[in-house]
């Protein structure tokens, strides 16, 4: 945690992959960066590794922390979140596309056994970007219209069920959707498809908030000291009989708040008691 953004992110196993004795495919990277004028920017990536490559997590390490360097060595050089076009989001695609085929060969491997997916997003002040190739999804909440939750991208699939694209494809750059949204985003979840039959209403193609209600709860009702620790209980919520009763892959998610800053006295202390009756 840093600044005035509150977050926590995990990525565990799902039951197929324990079952098989594979590692988790998943991984998901949350930070907040400063630019030349101290200003914050939160930078969250989530990426799923294809479950039918080899060296897949290898690919979603990657993919993530790639896409945090990018984005630091943006700031680093003066730039800011309105530089995160869709030209600069295809360029990277490509680089990392490179970055692939070298430790690909590294590894004796090709390309496609490091396939993944890739959901990012860069929040500064009063703009967003976000930037997904594949499934799983972004939610967010603005200050705005604090009582809405609103999904950035559909979850990108191809002709099949269960088949999506990934950001390793040679066509990653012609398909990579890119969002802005210019008001002050204060809440945000990345998740990997993993979650989706839970954390999405596929009827009316709109985030589900009991769902994610009671997470940013736990999040925004935490004291200071505590944030720091959520890590390990969400690790057990998304490692859940509950969860894996819906769901067998690996799971990933991101939840990021600064709607907390405004949450003292007696509406802090009512969500905490209504953030622990819900649970994660």
């Amino acid at each position: 945690m840093s600044g005035s953004w509150r977050h926590v992110s995990a990525s565990v196993a799902g039951t197929s992959h324990l079952r098989d004795g594979r590692p988790c495919q998943d991984a998901s990277v949350c930070v907040t960066l400063l630019d030349d004028e101290r200003r914050e920017l939160l930078v969250a990536a989530v990426s799923d590794g294809a479950g039918s490559a080899a060296h897949s997590d290898v690919g979603s390490a990657l993919a993530c922390s790639l896409f945090v360097d990018e984005l630091r060595a943006l700031l680093e050089t003066g730039g800011s979140v309105a530089d995160v076009t869709p030209d600069f989001a295809r360029d990277w695609l490509r680089r990392f596309a490179a970055e692939i085929a070298v430790r690909a060969e590294a590894m004796e491997s090709t390309p496609r056994e490091l396939a993944c997916t890739l959901l990012a997003a860069a929040v500064s002040e009063d703009r967003a970007v976000f930037l997904q190739v594949g499934d799983g999804a972004i939610v967010f909440a603005t200050e705005e219209e604090p009582g809405a939750l609103d999904v950035a991208v559909w979850p990108q699939q191809g002709e099949y069920a269960n088949v999506t694209f990934f950001a390793t494809d040679p066509s990653a750059a012609d398909r990579i959707s890119h969002r802005v949204v210019e008001q002050r985003v204060d809440r945000l979840a990345v998740f990997s498809d993993g979650l989706q039959m839970l954390a999405l209403s596929f009827a009316d193609q709109s985030a589900f908030q009991p769902f994610f209600e009671p997470l940013f709860g736990t999040l925004e009702g935490a004291s200071e000291e505590a944030v720091a620790e959520l890590g390990e209980p969400l690790e057990a919520f998304l490692g859940s009989p509950r969860v894996n009763a819906r769901t067998d892959d690996d799971k990933s998610l991101i939840l990021a708040s600064r709607r907390w800053q405004r949450e003292t006295g007696e509406g802090a202390a009512r969500r905490r008691q209504e953030a622990e009756a819900a649970g994660p």
